[in-house]
């Protein structure tokens, strides 16, 4: 069963709306009962709730991050994802800084989803932008997600 594990800063916008969206998006290509979907933070505080403004524009989305928690990306969860895609090149540097067994597993979400590497910004250094910066990760899965399928298939 293929893993994708999506990371951000601090597992509270950009990392579970992308997991929220890859998820709705496997159910719609009848293929969640096949992968597990994950998302973690490379520096937040463990088992926070979301924000208010997170589950609005989730909400906004059509996607629900009720359930979600925060959670700091760790060994374990790495070695379970077959994939990780990060938001930012710092994301990816500090993965393997401090996790260089996951060298080869790590990706720039647009790089690989749009074919350019770009940094996607933090909504929460700019919270007036929060929904156009979600609403781009959320369409950019949700449109893309054929080639994270391709990755997994070409093992």
């Amino acid at each position: 069963m293929p893993s994708i594990l999506f990371v951000c800063t601090g597992n509270q916008f950009r990392s579970p709306i992308a997991a929220e969206a890859f998820r709705q998006q496997l159910e719609r290509d009848g293929r969640s009962a096949q992968w597990t979907v994950n998302s973690a933070g490379t520096w937040t505080t463990p088992s926070q709730p979301p924000l208010r403004l997170a589950l609005d524009v989730a909400r906004s989305l059509g996607l629900d991050l009720s359930r979600h928690a925060t959670r700091l990306v760790d060994a374990d969860l790495l070695n379970e994802s077959d994939l990780v895609f990060v938001m930012e090149s710092g994301h990816k540097e500090s993965i393997l800084v401090e996790f260089p067994f996951a060298r080869g597993k790590v990706h720039l979400l647009a790089g690989v989803l749009k074919g350019t590497a770009f940094d996607i910004p933090d909504p929460a250094w700019s919270p007036e932008d929060a929904e156009a910066i979600l609403r781009d990760v959320a369409d950019m899965v949700r449109k893309e997600s054929a080639k994270i399928y391709k990755m997994i298939d070409a093992g």
